[in-house]
């Protein structure tokens, strides 16, 4: 397969129906609003005042939410129907959300600046996400925190496999590769891939979050049953040095 980069993970992205970012809802999906909001704000706590950046924002449904809980939310996403959506839902609710329609690899003039920067599920869709790891932390104010998540890399295969199976296969964990997925691709790096970067880029480690279903939800959506027993999501929370 030949090499992905980033400009062609925009494009692809870019191209997604202006629908699809509607229908992405206010909340986010499923998955979002039952695992990986509460996990998120459980992290960030009390935000009022907080300057906060949403790296990879999408469809901007995280950045009101922080807003709406007073935060100051600055937004960056590359792909046009979601930025496009994201711009006109703050020119309807005036929020005070500024967004920037830029790739996270080559974010520029944002040093020292956040109280907390959170890649929320965009990191694994990134080719070079070291440049976006590095601008992200870059991002931040000495003490600044890096919250970041991403499908847990130990435990990738899809949902509907889970549904026909009852377990998760793991194969070729250590080699990195590309699956084809919605809008892009999906890249597989170990955890410490992602973990010995963040690290060297001058963070410590404050906590690691394997959100795990409610029982009770997964009536609501059998794709995420596997989340009962199986962590298919995976947060971190660093503080830069």
């Amino acid at each position: 397969m030949p090499e992905i980069t980033n400009a062609d993970v925009i494009k692809t992205w870019g191209n997604a129906s202006y629908e699809a970012a509607v229908n992405h809802g206010d909340e986010g999906d499923f998955a979002r609003q039952y695992l990986l909001n509460p996990a998120l704000f459980a992290l960030l706590g009390e935000v009022k005042g907080k300057r906060i950046l949403d790296a990879g924002c999408g469809q901007g449904y995280l950045c009101r939410l922080l807003a709406r809980k007073g935060a100051i939310v600055t937004g960056v996403e590359p792909a046009e129907a979601w930025y496009r959506y994201a711009q006109e839902q703050e020119q309807a609710h005036q929020l005070g959300i500024t967004y920037f329609q830029e790739d996270l690899s080559r974010l520029q003039n944002l040093d020292n600046t956040f109280d907390y920067v959170v890649a929320n599920m965009v990191l694994m869709d990134i080719p070079d996400y070291e440049a976006a790891i590095h601008n992200c932390i870059a991002s931040l104010k000495p003490t600044g925190g890096f919250i970041f998540s991403i499908t847990h890399p130990c435990f990738e295969e899809s949902a509907s496999e889970w549904v026909q199976k009852g377990y998760v296969a793991v194969r070729e964990y250590f080699q990195e590769f590309a699956l084809p997925s919605t809008y892009g691709y999906q890249f597989h790096r170990s955890l410490s891939s992602y973990l010995n970067l963040v690290i060297q880029e001058g963070c410590i480690l404050k906590k690691i979050v394997e959100p795990r279903l409610d029982p009770s939800l997964a009536q609501q959506n059998k794709l995420h049953e596997r989340n009962i027993h199986v962590p298919q999501y995976l947060l971190v929370h660093t503080i830069k040095q």
